[in-house]
């Protein structure tokens, strides 16, 4: 089971108000719909696709590449 990042629940939530899906991010940003859901679940990160989703979605950029990589949950045990 993965843990999303504070970042993917708020792009989430923001493309639910909008009544988006990840194929609509990846269209208006010409990415495959693999890409674009890489990069919102937090599986991959690079730093102008995450700021170009938050600028779109008026969601604070994040600050370093963990604030939006998911953690499995064996991850999280490891850390205490």
């Amino acid at each position: 089971k993965r843990i999303y990042s504070k970042w993917s629940k708020d792009i989430k939530k923001a493309m639910i108000d909008r009544d988006l899906t990840t194929k609509d991010i990846a269209d208006k940003f010409h990415w495959t719909t693999q890409y674009a859901s890489s990069i919102i679940n937090g599986r991959k990160y690079y730093r102008e696709p995450v700021a170009n989703i938050s600028v779109f979605l008026n969601v604070p950029i994040p600050k370093g590449k963990n604030a939006t990589l998911s953690k499995e949950i064996e991850e999280l045990i490891h850390e205490f």
